[in-house]
C-alpha cells in the first residue's frame, strides 16, 4: 500500500494559505498519510492601520482602504494577513516615528512575526490533533531566528524537522534544511555553497537508504528547471533585453552535488515561487510546488511512494 505525501512551500505570512493548507489536511481532501511544509513562513512587511477620528485607515497595494468600527477594522485586518502582511493600529506620529527608526521597525517585525507563527501552530495544533496525518516543516532560508524557539515548544501538532533526520509513516525517513546558498537579498538563513554542502552531507550521512528517503531542502538544485528566476542587476532590479526579462537558474550548487550524490528517492523544494514543477535529476525525482500564496492560491503536489518507488505524482491547486 503507498504512502501519500502532500507538499507545500512558501507561505510567506499568508492566513488564506495556511488556513486552507490546515483544512486540506485536517479534513482529509487528499486522503494524505504525511503533510509536508518546505520553508518561508514569515512575512517582511508591515501595514500600519491608523486610528484617526473615530475611523481606521490604511494604504494596502497603494489602494487607501478605511473602515468604521470593529467588524469592519477586523476585515480590514483580515485582508492585509491574507496577502502576508502584517498589521498593528497606530496613531499616525507612532507610524511616521517607526519610519525613520529601523531598530523599533525590526523589533516590532519580530514581535509580529512570533505572533503569526504561534498562531499558526496553535490553530494547527487545535485542527490536527493526535491521530491525525503527521505535519512536518522547516522555516526557510527568509525567516528569522526569532521563531525557531516557537517551531521548538512542546505540544504543538507541527513537527519542526529543520537540521534532522526523522522516520515518517511509509518506512521513509527525512532529510530536512531550510538553509540555501548565497542570495543577493542578504536573507538569515544562507551560506557558501561548499557550507552549505557540508551541512547536507553531514545530514546525508545519517540517512540508512537514500532510495527510500526524502529529501526537503528549501532551495532547489542548480540548472534544475526549479529554480529559473529574473536576474537581477547590481541594483535589484530585472535585467531587461529586447524588452523582455531576462531569467536564468538560481539555485545551489550544493543541494545538485547532494543529490547527484546521494540519488534519495524524492526532493522537495521551494524558494522560487514561480518555478514549480517536477524533473529527474539521475534517479532522483525533485519536485517544486511553486507559491501564490500572497494571492490566496494554495499550490501543492500529492507523491504517493510504495515499497516499489514513486507510483504518483500529482499537482495540486486550490
Amino acid at each position: 500500500m503507498a504512502t501519500r505525501l502532500y507538499i507545500a512551500s512558501d507561505f510567506h505570512a499568508a492566513e488564506k494559505a495556511w488556513r486552507k493548507f490546515l483544512n486540506a489536511i485536517s479534513m482529509n481532501v487528499y486522503k494524505a498519510d504525511v503533510a509536508l511544509l518546505a520553508g518561508d513562513l514569515t512575512g517582511k512587511a508591515i501595514v500600519p492601520i491608523i486610528r484617526r477620528n473615530g475611523r481606521y485607515e490604511a494604504e494596502l497595494f497603494g489602494v487607501h482602504r478605511s473602515a468604521r468600527g470593529e467588524q469592519e477594522l477586523a476585515a480590514l485586518e483580515r485582508d492585509i494577513a491574507d496577502v502576508g502582511y502584517y498589521s498593528f493600529i497606530t496613531t499616525g506620529e507612532e507610524a511616521e516615528r517607526l519610519a525613520s527608526d529601523e531598530a523599533a521597525r525590526d523589533d516590532l517585525l519580530h514581535r509580529l512575526m512570533n505572533e503569526r507563527v504561534e498562531a499558526w501552530l496553535g490553530l494547527a495544533t487545535e485542527r490536527l490533533g493526535e491521530g491525525s496525518t503527521p505535519l512536518y516543516l522547516i522555516p526557510g532560508n527568509d525567516d528569522e531566528f526569532v521563531i525557531d524557539p516557537i517551531l521548538d515548544e512542546p505540544g504543538h501538532a507541527p513537527i519542526n524537522a529543520e537540521g534532522k533526520v526523522l522516520d515518517i509513516p511509509g518506512d521513509l525517513q527525512l532529510l530536512a534544511s531550510g538553509w540555501s546558498n548565497y542570495t543577493p537579498w542578504q536573507t538569515p538563513r544562507e551560506e557558501s555553497e561548499d557550507e552549505l554542502y557540508a551541512r547536507l552531507d553531514r545530514l546525508a550521512q545519517q540517512v540508512r537508504e537514500p532510495r527510500r528517503a526524502v529529501f526537503m531542502i528549501h532551495v532547489p538544485p542548480h540548472d534544475s528547471g526549479l529554480d529559473t528566476a529574473p536576474i537581477l542587476n547590481e541594483n535589484l532590479r530585472p535585467t531587461v533585453s529586447a524588452g523582455d526579462v531576462l531569467r536564468g537558474p538560481v539555485g545551489s550548487t550544493a543541494v545538485r552535488r547532494i543529490v547527484e550524490d546521494y540519488q534519495p528517492l524524492l526532493t522537495i523544494h521551494g524558494h522560487i515561487h514561480e518555478s514549480g514543477g517536477e524533473r529527474k535529476i539521475g534517479k532522483t525525482l525533485c519536485i517544486n510546488p511553486g507559491s501564490e500564496a500572497n494571492h490566496g492560491i494554495l499550490r501543492g503536489y500529492l507523491v504517493d511512494i510504495s515499497k516499489k518507488g514513486i507510483d504518483l505524482v500529482q499537482r495540486v491547486e486550490g
